[in-house]
């Protein structure tokens, strides 16, 4: 059962082997802000990239769901509490000198890619990349630009 933290570590092991610098990441539960915040250096612009991350199980040892996968109610609510993160992201005033990008990073397992495939083409339209995560690594990304 990959934790929040595992997901963002795997995300930012990732990151760091594509170029990326993290500026910013969640180390314990109790973090406040974007789950990663990331930069990189290209030929144009900076790019800024911004996280939002989930675990498949509680990382609160006091709560019921600790150690169990959540269930697909919950996934689903976490999925759309991710998506009103990086909707946020994107309304923030964006500054010349950085390209802002958003990204969810969600654990590979069968409910998680299910409720991300009914809404692929919606994230496309609006370059939300998605990080799939299993084990401890990153399995996948689904994305229109060039991460």
């Amino acid at each position: 059962m990959l934790f929040e933290l595992d997901v963002i570590d795997a995300v930012c092991e990732d990151l760091e082997e594509r170029g990326y610098v993290i500026i910013n990441r969640k180390a314990e539960m109790k973090h406040s802000g974007k789950d990663v915040i990331a930069k990189k250096t290209n030929s144009n612009k900076d790019i800024r990239l911004f996280i939002e991350a989930i675990g498949e199980t509680s990382s609160d040892s006091s709560s019921n769901r600790y150690g169990k996968p959540f269930e697909r109610g919950q996934i689903k609510v976490h999925i759309s509490e991710l998506l009103f993160g990086t909707a946020e992201t994107l309304s923030m005033p964006k500054l010349d000198e950085y390209m802002y990008k958003t990204a969810i990073a969600i654990p590979d397992n069968k409910d998680h890619r299910e409720f991300i495939n009914k809404i692929k083409p919606f994230l496309g339209s609006i370059d939300i990349a998605v990080f799939f995560v299993k084990g401890s690594k990153v399995s996948e990304i689904i994305s229109n630009w060039e991460v």
